[in-house]
C-alpha cells in the first residue's frame, strides 16, 4: 500500500512529463489501429465488391462488332459481355459517361437510393452527383431526354472514375459515370461498344488469337493496367504501411522518454530504494513498483488510443470510400490489430524497463543509502578537448554537452523523427505538384489527343501524328509510341536536361527504374494486340514519370509491327479537331488532368496542415520533456548560479540555449532521412501501378517546416521557463549545509 501511494503521488508530482509521454502513446496507438484496421477493412470490402459484382479481367475494342459472342464463349470458356457507352456533355466543362446496365460483368451496387426500374431512371456515381448537386429524385437532361436520378451507384470497373484508363487524377467536376437501361443507349447514335471479359482457365493470348482470326482487336486493357481498377490497391497499401511504420517510430520515442524519466526518478530515489531494502522490502516488490510506472502509461495509453482509433476508423473509411466510389459493405474490428494495438506498448516497454530497474538494483543497498556514491565521469573526448583557455561560459557549455551526449543524441533523433513526420505532407504535395505542373505540362505540349480505331494514312487537317500500341515486357505492360523525328507535341529531355529527338528509342524513367534498364540495354517486347515480338535497344532514358512508356521513330514502329507504311493511329493537337466519331476510340484533353490535380490539391493542403500540426505537437513534447529533465538534473547548479548573481536569461542560455544547435542538426539530418524513407514508401505503393511518383521537396517547404520546428523549440522553452524560475536559491544553501 505505501508503495502504491508513492506511485500515484510521484505521477501527480511530475504530471506534465508523464502526461506528455502518455499522450505520445495515445497518438501512436490511434494511428496504428485506425490506419491498419482501415486498410484491412478496405481490402476486405474491395475483395467482396470485386467478387460479388464480378469485376472484369480485361476489356477490349474490336474493329468490327462481334456477332458470335456465344460461340467465342463456348470455344474459349470465357465470359464475354458487350458494353455500350456514350460521353454526354452535362455542362460546359463536364462530361458524364453513360453506361448500360450489365447482367454478368461489372455489376452496379446501389450506394444510396433505388435501382433502375424504368426507361427514364438513371444511377450516378456519388462523386459526380455531389460535385454537381444532383440529389436523388432530381431530373436531368441528357442526350435530349429527361431522366430521374433514382440513386447513387458504384461499379467495379470505375471504382476510381477516370475518363481514360491510363489517367491518374480524377476530377468529379469534369467527369463522372452513370448507368441506364440498355434500351436507352441502343437508341443513341453516338454510342461506342466494347467488350468486358472474365477469364477462367483460358489465357488472354488464346482469346486474342481466336478473335483476330475473323476480326481485329484495336485496344486491349488488362485489369492490372486499368487505373480505374488498380489505383485503389496502391493507396490501400499506403494506408496500411503508414499505419504500421509511423506508430512504431512514435512508440520508440515514447519508450525512450519513459526510460529517461524512470532513470532520472530512480537516480533521485537511490536513498529511498536503499531505505526500502533496509525496511525489509524484497527486490521483486521494488521492481514491480517501478515497472508499474511504465505499465500504467502503456496500458492506459493503449486502451484510450485504441478506443479513439476505433472512433477515427469510421470517418477514415468513409473518406476513402467516398474518394474511390467504393461502397463500405462491412466494418470489422480485426482482432489481430486490436490486440496488437492494446499490447504493443506494454510488450515494448516492460522488458526494457525491467532491464533498467534490475540494473539499478544491482547496486549494493549500502551504496544506495549513501546516494549511489556516483562520481562525475570525464569522458575521453572531454579530456582530448583543451577547454582551459576558453572563457568560463563557453567552457561550461562544452562540458555540459560532453557529459550529456546520450541526451543530445536522443534530442537529435527526436527532432529527426518530428522532421520526417512534418516533411511527409510537404514532400507529398511537392511531388504531386512536380509530377503534374512540371513534368506533365513540360512533356505533353498539346491539348487534344485522338485515338483511331484503325491505322490512318491520310494526313489530318491539323496537329501531329503518331502510332501507339500496348506491349508486354517480362509481364510488365508497356505502351510504345511511334513518332516522327521532328515531333514537338511530346517533349522529352534526359537527366542532363538535353532535348531528345524521336529518331532513336527512348524509355521513360519510371519504366526504366521499374525494370532496372540502363541506356544501351536491349529488351524483348510483344505486341498485346497482334502477338508480334521484336527486340529494341534503349538509346536514351527520358526524365518522364507518367506511365510505362517507350518512344521510337514512327517509320520503324510501323515496319516492326507490319503496319502500313506512313500510317498513324493517334493525332495530337492544340485545338479541337472535327473528326468522325465513328472512327475514334477515344478523345482526351490534357487540361482535364490539370483540373483534376487542382481539385485533388485542395484537400491535400488541409492534410499537410494537419500533419504539420501533429508533428509540431510531437516536437514540442519531445523537446519539453528533455529540457524539463535537464532543468531538474541541474537544479543545484541553477540555484548556485542564482546565488552567485547570474540572471535567469544568462542561466537559460548557459544551461539550455546550446540545445538549439542540436535542434538544427536534427532537422538538417532529418531532410535526407525523410527523402530516402518517402522514396522507399512511394516505390512500394506504386510497384503495381503504371506511374512513378518522383520525390521532390522545394525550398519553401524546407523553410516553412524549419520555422515550425524552431517555433516548437521556443514554445518548449516558454513552457519550461516557469520550472527554471521556480528553482530557489535556498536549494544550494540548504544542500551546502547538509
Amino acid at each position: 500500500m505505501p508503495l502504491r501511494k508513492k506511485l500515484f503521488r510521484t505521477i501527480m508530482e511530475k504530471k506534465a512529463q508523464f502526461f506528455s509521454a502518455w499522450f505520445l502513446i495515445v497518438i501512436s496507438t490511434i494511428v496504428f489501429y485506425s490506419f491498419t484496421a482501415a486498410g484491412a477493412n478496405l481490402i476486405e470490402n474491395l475483395h467482396i465488391f470485386f467478387k460479388e459484382n464480378k469485376v472484369e479481367d480485361a476489356y477490349f475494342i474490336t474493329q468490327k462488332p462481334l456477332n458470335d459472342i456465344e460461340e467465342i464463349e463456348k470455344q474459349s470458356g470465357v465470359k464475354v459481355e458487350k458494353r455500350l457507352a456514350a460521353d454526354i456533355s452535362y455542362s460546359k466543362d463536364s462530361i458524364l459517361r453513360v453506361l448500360d446496365e450489365t447482367d454478368d460483368i461489372n455489376l452496379a451496387t446501389i450506394v444510396e437510393g433505388d435501382k433502375l426500374s424504368s426507361y427514364h431512371d438513371i444511377l450516378v456515381d456519388k462523386g459526380f452527383a455531389k460535385a454537381h448537386d444532383m440529389e436523388i429524385g432530381n431530373e436531368v437532361e441528357l442526350g435530349g431526354e429527361t431522366f430521374r436520378v433514382s440513386g447513387y451507384m458504384a461499379i467495379p470497373d470505375y471504382i476510381y472514375p477516370l475518363k481514360e484508363e491510363s489517367g491518374f487524377l480524377k476530377n468529379p467536376d469534369a467527369f463522372g459515370v452513370a448507368v441506364v437501361k440498355e434500351s436507352v443507349l441502343s437508341k443513341w447514335e453516338d454510342n461506342q461498344s466494347y467488350y468486358s471479359i472474365r477469364l477462367s482457365d483460358t489465357s488472354p493470348e488464346e482469346l486474342k488469337k481466336q478473335i483476330n482470326q475473323t476480326n481485329s482487336i484495336i485496344q486491349w486493357t488488362d485489369k492490372k493496367d486499368n487505373n480505374r481498377i488498380s489505383f485503389i490497391k496502391g493507396d490501400i497499401a499506403g494506408v496500411k504501411k503508414m499505419g504500421q511504420f509511423l506508430p512504431i517510430g512514435i512508440l520508440f520515442i515514447s519508450m525512450v522518454i519513459i526510460l529517461i524519466l524512470l532513470w532520472r526518478l530512480m537516480k533521485k530515489e537511490y536513498v529511498q530504494i536503499g531505505t526500502l531494502y533496509a525496511l525489509g522490502y524484497r527486490k521483486n516488490e521494488i521492481i514491480r513498483h517501478y515497472l508499474s510506472y511504465a505499465g500504467i502509461l502503456a496500458i492506459t495509453g493503449s486502451v484510450v488510443g485504441t478506443i479513439l482509433g476505433w472512433g477515427f476508423l469510421h470517418p477514415l473509411l468513409s473518406a476513402f470510400a467516398a474518394y474511390y466510389n467504393l461502397p463500405v459493405l462491412e466494418v470489422r474490428p480485426h482482432v489481430i490489430y486490436l490486440l496488437t494495438s492494446l499490447l504493443l506498448p506494454l510488450v515494448l516497454f516492460i522488458p526494457l524497463t525491467y532491464f533498467l530497474v534490475y540494473r539499478v538494483l544491482k547496486i549494493p543497498p549500502v551504496s544506495l543509502i549513501k546516494g549511489g556514491e556516483q562520481k562525475v565521469k570525464v569522458s575521453r573526448l572531454e579530456r582530448l578537448l583543451k577547454l582551459r583557455k576558453l572563457p568560463f561560459r563557453r567552457k561550461f557549455v562544452m562540458r555540459e554537452i560532453m557529459r550529456n551526449l546520450p541526451r543530445a543524441l536522443f534530442l537529435i533523433i527526436g527532432v529527426m523523427f518530428a522532421t520526417l513526420l512534418l516533411l511527409f505532407g510537404f514532400v507529398t504535395k511537392n511531388s504531386m505538384e512536380y509530377l503534374v505542373t512540371d513534368n506533365f505540362q513540360q512533356v505533353y505540349d498539346y491539348e487534344y489527343s485522338y485515338l483511331f480505331k484503325a491505322p490512318q494514312t491520310e494526313e489530318p487537317e491539323s496537329g501531329q501524328i503518331g502510332a501507339v500500341a500496348p506491349f508486354t515486357i517480362d509481364r510488365e505492360s508497356v505502351t510504345i509510341t511511334g513518332l516522327k523525328p521532328d515531333n514537338t507535341a511530346i517533349r522529352l529531355v534526359d537527366s542532363r536536361g538535353e532535348k531528345l529527338r524521336f529518331n532513336s528509342v527512348i524509355m521513360n524513367k519510371s519504366l526504366a527504374d521499374k525494370l532496372g534498364v540502363q541506356k544501351g540495354d536491349s529488351i524483348h517486347v510483344s505486341n498485346e494486340l497482334t502477338g508480334k515480338s521484336f527486340t529494341l535497344t534503349i538509346d536514351h532514358i527520358a526524365e518522364s514519370y507518367l506511365g510505362n512508356m517507350i518512344y521510337m521513330p514512327l517509320a520503324k514502329f510501323n515496319q516492326l509491327n507490319d503496319y502500313p507504311s506512313g500510317s498513324y493511329t493517334e493525332v495530337y493537337s492544340k485545338k479541337e479537331l472535327m473528326l468522325p466519331q465513328e472512327k475514334l476510340v477515344s478523345t482526351t484533353k490534357s487540361s482535364d488532368t490539370i483540373d483534376g490535380f487542382k481539385e485533388m490539391i485542395k484537400p491535400l493542403n488541409y492534410g499537410v496542415a494537419g500533419i504539420a500540426f501533429v508533428a509540431a505537437i510531437i516536437a514540442v513534447i519531445i523537446i519539453y520533456i528533455l529540457i524539463s529533465l535537464l532543468i531538474e538534473e541541474n537544479s543545484f547548479k541553477i540555484s548556485l548560479m542564482k546565488v552567485i548573481g547570474y540572471r535567469e536569461k544568462t542561466i537559460m542560455n548557459m544551461m539550455i540555449g546550446y540545445n538549439i544547435w542540436f535542434i538544427i542538426l536534427g532537422y538538417v539530418a532529418g531532410i535526407p532521412v525523410t527523402l530516402l524513407s518517402i522514396s522507399a514508401f512511394m516505390n512500394s505503393i506504386t510497384a503495381e501501378m503504371n506511374v512513378t511518383i518522383p520525390v521532390k521537396l522545394d525550398w519553401i517547404s524546407v523553410l516553412i517546416s524549419f520555422i515550425i520546428i524552431i517555433i516548437s523549440y521556443y514554445v518548449s522553452l516558454w513552457l519550461n521557463h516557469r520550472k527554471l524560475k521556480g528553482i530557489s536559491m535556498k536549494e544550494a544553501i540548504n544542500r551546502s549545509t547538509e
